[in-house]
């Protein structure tokens, strides 16, 4: 839960926002009440679902035949507009956190929890589909834990956003067949007790799930959904129906705290009315959070103070904090809890980029909001909806290396040219830019830097790949590095601190495939390391390119093997699914340049250089379906346009940059076609 910015509304319909509880695949969502004892979650329909006839249509569906539904163990719809400019519901919302946030500060349930999580969730599902409707979305982040029980936080209401045809809601809980139905769901809430018991996204956690719950979790994650038990089997076989048992006495201390302070935030908050909008002071630029004044900064206060109850009350040590748990926007912290829409820290640029500029690599922030582009004008931040660059962190800008965002907050990793005295040839030297604070951080990676005389001991070393773990706590930085030293250095975001060296030996391609694992490429071998200890915990062969690509929420990796685009299982060395490429064999010393997975659209995009000549190239692309395996760019001219492309978090458009002219453009992702050009 987050303190309202200024820019947020202080009402909604006859809701008064006291907080953000954060985001949905289509909605802000916010902490609102008539009084202390009455709050709800309010769920503000983001502006490019609110413009599309397809989506309110089906969100207006979702919530009408949910209205009437009356289960201990789902959130009832209490209150919507359906038909204003910004459609927006508000839900019961009992005080408590998310069994995501939970997990993810305290760590995994103890057992004795789960059988009551697992009751209470089953039952939840039993009214929903003997309303004769799927939930169809649902994940820890929609689970709520009350100090009597659990709830699903809505009645299924994202999947209005698969209803358009345009994504489908957290892929790593989602069912293999996809679809909303009954035994979709079946497989998601075996999914998210899996999550319970581990605190790993999706079905990877069920080693860890208690043998008396395991052979039942383990059954409802059948690839086959007819093998799947129904949601009335699932209570049964639980000894329900009846009321969960109450939650162990460490985890209701918890939730109780967690309720306590959300009690605080809004007895605070009413007893100190917001001031209006236009008398709101401009928001600080620092590392810290941004908040509004008043309630805002009590808020934090109090939730600060509940991590350490957390701590306390699970009877285990204070964890470093992750960037949802700074409470100090300390000096070293590299995210701020912030929208990359809520006001950069950075001035917008004085001037537009350049006629000439050369635009290179694309990346989305994970809300879709703004585009990062590496180019020659340097590093470029666009609010592409607007077709606006908002701003220019820095005017210096490297070739190779992808921008990529902090999955939390608003913090873009990207890689400048710097020219060192004594040195010839300009170093990658790897930065952060926290977008919302306005803060820029350097990362040297596992080499001491220069001197205060500027002068190194060692050739200074460039960085080849930057990558943020899915939860934003750690920052992987690998270096060009020669014979076996050291290539990787784990940052710690909240702190700022590197840990130990790792990877020995010229790695590439480095992503994060869990919240603890990152795997590098050393163009042979895929390589899979312990992120804490920098232990090598699997290793793939057969590897023949320096690209490399996680598969979200699943314990594979794509890469290039030969002549084909292969998936490996990491933990078995199993080959999943491979993608061939014809022309291969008959091209001139073919160079695969781009290796990207569009886990919305499920396909693999990937684009070849081609020799041509004597010092000449063109690129080739190929864009194959994951499920049947066609080529989704054969006999479409589009695509053989662009030189990198971007797929947006939620479908919506690709970014890319063309081959001719170096531009930035945003394409069609079904036909292919410019859409419109920005810069």
């Amino acid at each position: 839960m987050l303190p309202l910015h200024p820019h947020d509304p202080p009402s909604v319909g006859p809701h008064r926002l006291y907080a953000r509880l954060g985001e949905d695949a289509y909605a802000r969502v916010y902490l609102g009440a008539a009084g202390v004892e009455d709050p709800v979650a309010v769920k503000v329909v983001r502006p490019e679902y609110a413009t599309s006839p397809a989506f309110r249509s089906a969100f207006t569906h979702r919530v009408e035949s949910a209205r009437g539904l009356d289960s201990t163990h789902v959130c009832p719809v209490r209150d919507a507009d359906l038909r204003g400019a910004v459609p927006w519901a508000a839900l019961s919302r009992p005080l408590g956190p998310s069994l995501a946030d939970l997990v993810r500060g305290n760590g995994s349930l103890p057992a004795d929890a789960l059988h009551p999580l697992a009751l209470a969730l089953a039952q939840g599902l039993v009214d929903l589909h003997s309303a004769g409707r799927a939930h169809g979305s649902l994940w820890p982040d929609g689970v709520l834990l009350s100090d009597r029980t659990a709830l699903l936080a809505d009645p299924g209401l994202e999947r209005a956003v698969n209803d358009t045809g345009q994504r489908t809601p957290h892929p790593a809980f989602t069912a293999p067949e996809g679809g909303a139905a009954p035994a979709a769901d079946v497989f998601s809430w075996a999914s998210t007790l899996c999550f319970a018991a581990s605190g790993v996204e999706g079905p990877d956690g069920l080693a860890r799930v208690p043998l008396q719950l395991r052979g039942l979790v383990d059954t409802c994650l059948k690839l086959d959904p007819r093998l799947r038990p129904s949601a009335h089997d699932l209570v049964r076989m639980l000894g329900g129906p009846a009321e969960p048992p109450g939650w162990p006495p460490p985890v209701r201390a918890a939730i109780e705290a967690v309720a306590d302070a959300q009690r605080s935030i809004l007895s605070a908050a009413a007893a100190s009315p917001r001031e209006p909008q236009g008398e709101k002071a401009a928001p600080k630029r620092n590392r810290g959070r941004l908040l509004s004044v008043g309630a805002g900064a009590l808020a934090l206060g109090v939730l600060v103070t509940v991590g350490v109850v957390l701590d306390r009350v699970l009877g285990e040590e204070a964890a470093t904090p992750g960037p949802q748990a700074e409470g100090d926007g300390g000096s070293d912290g590299l995210i701020t809890d912030a929208g990359c829409l809520d006001g950069p820290g950075f001035p917008a640029p004085e001037q537009p980029v350049p006629n000439d500029t050369a635009f290179w690599k694309p990346g989305f922030s994970p809300d879709g909001d703004v585009l990062a582009v590496t180019s020659t004008a340097g590093l470029t931040i666009w609010d592409w909806r607007e077709g606006e660059e908002i701003a220019r962190p820095t005017e210096n800008s490297a070739y190779g290396v992808r921008p990529v965002f902090s999955p939390v907050g608003c913090t873009v990793a990207a890689t400048e040219s710097v020219e060192y005295e004594g040195h010839e040839h300009p170093v990658v030297v790897g930065y952060t830019h926290d977008l919302p604070g306005g803060t820029t951080t350097e990362h040297l990676g596992p080499q001491e830097g220069p001197d205060e005389d500027g002068h190194w001991m060692l050739k200074p070393m460039a960085v080849q790949d930057m990558a943020f773990s899915p939860d934003g706590s750690r920052l992987a930085v690998t270096m060009n590095t020669t014979h076996q030293v050291e290539s990787t250095v784990v940052v710690d975001t909240a702190t700022g601190e590197a840990g130990e060296p790792m990877a020995p030996g010229l790695q590439y391609g480095t992503v994060f495939v869990d919240e603890d694992h990152l795997a590098t490429n050393d163009r042979s071998e895929i390589h899979v390391w312990e992120a804490d200890t920098g232990e090598e915990a699997h290793v793939v062969r057969g590897s023949s390119s320096s690209t490399l690509a996680a598969v979200p929420g699943r314990t594979e990796v794509a890469h290039l093997d030969g002549d084909r685009i292969v998936i490996t299982d990491y933990t078995t060395g199993t080959e999943v699914a491979s993608f061939t490429r014809g022309e291969f064999e008959t091209d001139d010393e073919p160079l695969l340049a781009e290796l990207v997975l569009d886990s919305v659209h499920g396909r693999v995009y990937a684009t070849w250089q081609v020799g041509t000549g004597p010092g000449s190239w063109r690129y080739q692309n190929y864009v194959w379906d994951l499920e049947s395996g066609e080529n989704l760019a054969e006999g479409n001219e589009e695509i053989g346009n662009y030189r990198t492309i971007a797929p947006h978090p939620d479908g919506e458009v690709l970014a890319a940059s063309t081959v001719a002219d170096s531009e930035l453009v945003l394409v069609d992702p079904d036909t292919f076609e410019v859409i419109e050009r920005l810069g």
